[in-house]
């Protein structure tokens, strides 16, 4: 896959950063160019057990958006990356009441305008060099007809965006030749009060999200779904990078953030980042 732009210098690399106002990922394109996303994975991709080698390997990144965990393992020597998401957010997985109040509320021209403009990962790709081919399909769409299949697969972040993430996971167990690394957001009060429970809530509160599953939730889903797992993280926080805006501090803003169903948890585990697991897995033998 060879790369197809000229390399961006500092001064139109700086112009295309400030320019994209919707960066999710903090990723470093060159010294001195931070990308200002709402989540900064850099410095937890410790907690992700991906291999420390990919050489030779043919990798997909499921959910990549700008793109971060694709350049990780294209960084690590990957032979080949492919990576999966749907820049157009009309064709998101929303519950329907939030597409719905978007239409009204003003949100409609913030929608046209990440149609538009797409995401950071055309701007991310040719800063880097990267050779990193990007699909915009669903991850219902993914099939071994389209995109073949994998030696390492990556999911990250998405499980709790989808109204059915299992049926999703069967999807992705048909493109997984060899190891599977799942990195969701986990519901963190949940996972320490029911440690071996099942459960998950529903939490579709005119939001972009649908589940948070606690820890033996997420264990259970990517178990039912087909695959052994081999490896489980415990929960960790991915923190907030320069984008994010955190909630109002003040008295009546905060009461009133309490009587909402995640308001305790934006004024109080917010201050942590955003609780995550991961989970190390292979399709299950026959």
């Amino acid at each position: 896959m060879a790369t197809t732009h000229e390399p961006l210098d500092q001064s139109e690399l700086q112009r295309r950063i400030a320019a994209n106002h919707d960066w999710y990922h903090t990723i470093e394109l060159a010294p001195g160019a931070i990308t200002p996303g709402r989540v900064d994975t850099r410095p937890v991709v410790g907690n992700v057990p991906m291999p420390a080698s990919l050489a030779g390997m043919r990798c997909l990144d499921i959910g990549t958006w700008d793109g971060f965990w694709a350049f990780e393992m294209e960084r690590r020597g990957a032979a080949e990356v492919h990576a999966v998401d749907v820049p157009d957010p009309y064709k998101w997985d929303w519950p329907a009441r939030a597409r719905i109040r978007e239409s009204y509320d003003g949100g409609k021209a913030n929608l046209e305008q990440i149609k538009r403009n797409g995401n950071g990962f055309p701007i991310a790709k040719q800063a880097l060099g990267s050779s990193v081919e990007r699909h915009e399909m669903t991850v219902y769409e993914i099939s071994s007809e389209l995109l073949g299949t994998f030696d390492f697969v990556f999911v990250g972040s998405l499980l709790l965006h989808l109204r059915d993430p299992v049926g999703a996971l069967e999807r992705i167990r048909t493109v997984a030749g060899g190891a599977i690394v799942f990195n969701d957001c986990i519901e963190y009060v949940l996972t320490r009060l029911l440690p071996r429970t099942p459960f998950a809530r529903l939490d579709a509160e005119d939001r972009v999200w649908w589940w948070q599953p606690n820890l033996a939730a997420l264990h259970s889903m990517i178990e039912q779904a087909g695959f052994e797992i081999l490896e489980r993280g415990a929960p960790y926080f991915v923190p907030f990078g320069p984008s994010y805006l955190p909630p109002d501090q003040g008295v009546r803003e905060t009461l009133r953030r309490l009587r909402t169903p995640r308001g305790w948890e934006e004024l109080v585990l917010y201050r942590r980042g955003i609780a995550h697991a991961a989970v190390r897995a292979r399709v299950l033998s026959a």
